[in-house]
């Protein structure tokens, strides 16, 4: 049992893989287009929620026709001159497989290129990554699988990766099919596992396989017999990141006390509850029902602001009571429809602005280097101002793009455009050549900064030293 069984039980095979039938069939089409020699796409982009068998479908794909495997995942450096080196140079050398079976590029023996985590990739140690993925996926000789959990993440920052690429969507697991394979690891362990605990490993683990058989796992180690009660040991340990069962018990149940119960049970902050409350009390109070929901909503976040003010974390208490029972024992009556709640847009908006947010500090912070100010400074008071004047004059950015050594990136920020358009191309072309222009030739990003200054057209009279004066520390004139 030290063996981690997510590993031991990952699919061998495509037919090994549960729960996506159409997915399996797309993957083989694929790669058979590849061994022909003419893929209609020449990457595959697996997008789904964590723990759906996306790295293991790619994983068997290569296993089924004797790929190759260059892989890198999110603890890898994903930035330009990591993924030329690791893809881009991997796709054209030589390796052997796992039996040791050399494969040889030039006899087209085919080797499959693995991006996890793509739509992961920000910040200074990623710099160049996107741009790099882009040329990959339009120029790659070889097969390449991007895993991501939020393909439009990625796909806004390159047109290139959204038009290159063909898109395969991985779903949850439905519970069936879940059952099925905990089952059979609960056999091939010698494991009697009640109905119970099945049930219950499958309710919480929200379509995600990976968490499944982990869970199982947890509930077997160390016991010779699984019983019925096991079964509590899961539902309070998941129970803790459910916020759906707290919205339904406080929005749609009427029971105050196990309203506050399930937020005690709940290991987020009243910060993180308040956001979930305000996106989703609409859904479900309406009228005089949802002013009174909010009203207590307004005084929840008043106890929460002197939390902050005068960091006494006791408050934390009464405005728990005002999001459980204040919000539950507003509504006048119950609503009998379904609902479907909704996760915090803000929390969304902020995760995918993330990346931008990096790219505006990271400039913020050349900025104020450059201009020996702070980077709030720079932030608030320069970067607008210099981006307005980036985008309206040609000069103007070879000169920015030079003196702060601006990447590609960068530059698609300022001017709002994609790292892989034909404009942001052509013009780091031509910063390039400006930085390769040879020596003693005239600089015409220099020339920018000349031409502002304005020659005094009076030439200044030389003005002679008295005689018999000092004119400098180590000169004497008599």
């Amino acid at each position: 049992m030290g063996d981690d069984w997510t590993e031991l039980y990952r699919p061998k095979g495509l037919v090994e893989v549960v729960g996506n039938p159409k997915l399996i069939k797309d993957l083989q089409l694929w790669a058979l287009s590849w061994e022909e020699g003419r893929p209609s796409h020449r990457a595959v982009v697996l997008m789904g929620p964590p723990g759906v068998g996306k790295t293991s479908a790619a994983l068997a794909l290569a296993n089924d026709f004797n790929w190759g495997v260059v892989e890198m995942n999110a603890s890898d450096q994903r930035n330009a001159d990591a993924i030329k080196k690791v893809a881009g140079r991997g796709s054209r050398s030589e390796t052997f497989t796992d039996e040791g079976e050399f494969l040889s590029s030039k006899e087209g023996r085919l080797k499959l290129i693995i991006l996890d985590e793509a739509d992961n990739i920000f910040g200074r140690e990623d710099s160049g990554g996107v741009p790099a993925i882009s040329d990959l996926v339009a120029n790659t000789r070889q097969p390449v699988i991007l895993i991501v959990n939020d393909f439009y993440a990625l796909s806004r920052k390159s047109s290139a990766i959204k038009n290159n690429t063909m898109q395969l969507k991985v779903g949850r697991v439905q519970g069936n099919t879940m059952r099925g394979v905990l089952r059979k690891i609960a056999l091939d362990q010698g494991l009697e596992v009640p109905q119970r605990v099945f049930e219950t490993i499958i309710e919480n683990s929200n379509g995600d396989m990976r968490a499944a058989v982990r869970d199982l796992q947890a509930v077997a180690e160390g016991n010779e017999s699984i019983g019925d009660d096991d079964a509590f040991v899961l539902e309070s340990r998941l129970s803790l990141r459910n916020m759906y069962d707290l919205m339904r018990d406080i929005l749609h149940e009427g029971d105050a006390k196990r309203a506050r119960r399930t937020m005690m049970d709940v290991d987020e902050t009243p910060e993180h509850v308040m956001m979930w409350l305000d996106e989703n009390v609409s859904l479900e109070y309406k009228g005089e029902d949802l002013h009174r929901a909010y009203e207590h909503l307004s005084r929840s976040d008043i106890f929460l602001s002197r939390v902050i003010r005068r960091q006494y974390y006791g408050f934390w208490a009464y405005a728990s009571d005002h999001m459980s029972y204040g919000v539950t024992t507003s509504k006048s009556r119950t609503n009998r429809g379904w609902v479907q709640y909704r996760f915090p847009s803000y929390i969304m908006k902020m995760s995918r602005s993330k990346a931008t947010r990096n790219m505006k500090s990271q400039i913020s912070q050349k900025i104020a280097d450059h201009t020996h100010t702070s980077t709030r400074r720079a932030a608030q008071d320069v970067l607008p101002f210099l981006s307005t004047i980036f985008k309206a004059d040609n000069d103007f950015r070879l000169a920015i793009i030079t003196d702060l050594n601006l990447g590609i990136e960068e530059v698609a920020y300022l001017l709002d455009k994609k790292v892989d358009s034909a404009e942001i191309k052509r013009l780091m072309q031509e910063v390039e050549n400006v930085r390769r222009s040879k020596e003693g030739d005239p600089n015409p990003v220099q020339k920018v900064f000349k031409e502002s200054v304005v020659e005094d057209p009076k030439p200044q009279m030389k003005r002679s030293e008295p005689r018999g004066k000092q004119s400098s520390l180590f000169q004497y004139e008599g």
